[in-house]
């Protein structure tokens, strides 16, 4: 119970301070794929063919900015707690949880508005709507696993954290957010096929923008790269974490 009122702490903090002195608040997390959206619109529209798409691109990139923002504040989460832990016998463990619990309540509220509004742009109400739950979450272990390796090597290895910010925008780049991923499967299928985000992507897309239930085949990708993550990931944190004190 203490273990739960500890991480609650934090992640409320963690969104306390993500809000402070803002003046749109939580409706950021919205606002930011607006404005990439207005971009894809008059750059890519004209050669995607999608039949909506306004929900088409904004289907990927709410999910997108989940895991870009989850990643980004967790890197760094060891390092900027370290006077918390080295004075308070907390699990380190709690400091990349928090910023996924509280990135992931950012993720609710986000998809409450975009539920809303992508109403007006074709979004179909329907009860498959409901699997973007386990879909989120699928996709929020995956990113949790990610960020216990960047922020166990960003303790020791500072460049991990400039390097991840480096990598990002390659990444979001190459992920099939904004365009079809027929548009680049034809010469480089690899590009696509070896990128786990595609799948957590098309899980959400399924549902959101072709209002259908994703395939068995899917869901147990889906499910077997978060796992699998999940698993490294707490695996390398759990051998390193002994010497996060004396490092940082």
């Amino acid at each position: 119970m203490q273990n739960i009122t500890r991480i609650y702490a934090l992640s409320k903090r963690n969104i306390i301070l993500r809000y402070k002195n803002s003046f749109a608040g939580f409706l950021w997390g919205f606002l930011k794929p607006l404005l990439y959206l207005l971009i894809f619109i008059i750059v890519f529209s004209s050669q995607v063919s999608a039949n909506n798409y306004v929900l088409y691109a904004t289907s990927g990139l709410v999910f997108w900015f989940f895991f870009s923002n989850l990643t980004h504040q967790s890197v760094n989460s060891i390092i900027n707690s370290n006077g918390i832990i080295k004075s308070i016998n907390v699990p380190t463990i709690f400091f990349p949880l928090s910023e996924a619990i509280s990135e992931l309540f950012n993720l609710v509220l986000t998809l409450v508005v975009f539920l809303i509004a992508m109403h007006w742009f074709g979004l179909v109400y329907s009860p498959l709507l409901v699997f973007v739950i386990p879909a989120a979450i699928l996709f929020a272990i995956f990113s949790f696993g990610l960020s216990l390796i960047l922020c166990s090597l960003n303790v020791f290895f500072r460049d991990v954290g400039i390097l991840w910010t480096t990598v990002q925008p390659a990444i979001f780049y190459l992920t099939p957010i904004a365009y079809n991923k027929e548009m680049i499967t034809k010469n480089y299928p690899w590009v696509v096929y070896y990128n786990p985000i595609y799948y957590f992507i098309e899980l959400a897309r399924t549902i959101l923008y072709q209002n259908q239930m994703p395939n068995l085949s899917l869901w147990g990708i889906c499910f077997g790269i978060a796992g699998g993550m999940f698993l490294l990931g707490y695996v390398i944190f759990n051998g390193l974490k002994n010497q996060f004190i004396s490092t940082i």
